[in-house]
């Protein structure tokens, strides 16, 4: 563990992130109060939207949803509709400023969104330190505005490689990510990565152990089997609860059919309100003040919104 998250206590860690979200309803409340239309943007007429004392957050593939003024201006609504704080948001240099500074005005943290499942197999991460590159660059021209950190989604498993040799390819990727973590680190940049539920039940719980704990600042969990939704992330919950660091629990909303998705996987067909439900039950099991949620993508999302 390099110096600078050795001396970050977890504590410590929390209160900063915890302030983070504060200033996000501060200044909502704040426009609120000058009569425009954020917080309360969609609650007559709207979808449920999640509760007020939880951590909500969108995932954001495509760069459309960001290039011109009606498309992020939907996108802000949108989040801010649901009550959501935070959107992980996949851009590139040149696209991103206007959008990045929109985002810092609204009060809604932007985590910068990358991954490809071939990243995980260079051990020298050259992809990944690439994508913390591009949020130092925009920090440093845009202060404050710049992105909040970095998730990372990326998935070996779906590789050749892994299919050849699952112990290899895992290796590879831990590696991978603890150079990541730890050149991240040095540049004062947060990392969340992005993980199936399954790694411990497919056979490696160390590896699942040390990227929480060795190569992470908080872990993404794709929570995509509802019927078992408590179990499948009591482990990493376990392991981040030990550590001190964020567990963020996602929900899928896209359709089946797509990827293979069926009912058992997604919340397309049932809704919002079933999504809200979910979250609250697992926020009240777990009990842990660094569960948070998310939801799998925008796109679906305002699918899923027309559609109630």
């Amino acid at each position: 563990m390099n110096g600078l998250r050795a001396a970050r206590c977890p504590v410590a860690s929390f209160v900063e992130r915890t302030g983070d979200v504060m200033k996000v309803w501060m200044t909502r409340a704040l426009f609120a109060l000058l009569g425009l239309p954020l917080l309360f943007a969609g609650i007559m007429g709207g979808p449920a939207h999640a509760s007020a004392d939880m951590r909500v957050g969108v995932f954001s593939w495509s760069v459309e949803n960001i290039l011109e003024a009606e498309a992020r201006e939907l996108l802000f609504n949108t989040l801010i509709e649901i009550n959501a704080v935070e959107v992980y948001q996949s851009f590139h240099r040149d696209d991103t400023l206007d959008f990045l500074l929109e985002a810092h005005e609204r009060g809604i943290l932007v985590y910068a969104l990358a991954g490809q499942p071939e990243w995980g197999l260079d051990p020298q991460a050259k992809k990944m330190i690439n994508e913390v590159n591009l949020v130092v660059a925009l920090r440093e021209k845009l202060g404050e505005a710049g992105p909040a950190g970095l998730m990372l989604d990326v998935e070996p498993y779906l590789t050749k490689a892994y299919r050849d040799d699952p112990e290899r390819a895992m290796d590879a990727f831990v590696a991978a990510m603890r150079r990541t973590y730890d050149y991240a680190g040095d540049a004062g940049v947060e990392i969340i990565i992005c993980i199936p539920y399954f790694i411990d039940s497919k056979g490696f719980p160390n590896h699942l152990r040390a990227l929480i704990e060795e190569a992470s600042d908080a872990v993404a969990v794709m929570n995509y089997l509802k019927k078992s939704e408590w179990a499948n992330i009591e482990t990493e919950v376990s392991i981040a609860r030990e550590a001190g660091k964020r567990v963020i629990n996602i929900a899928e909303l896209q359709r089946p059919g797509m990827y293979d998705l069926t009912d058992r996987n997604t919340y397309y067909g049932e809704g919002l309100s079933a999504v809200w439900r979910s979250f609250d039950k697992l926020k009240n099991e777990f009990e842990y003040e660094r569960l948070s949620f998310a939801l799998h993508e925008y796109t679906a999302l305002r699918e899923v919104i027309n559609n109630e």
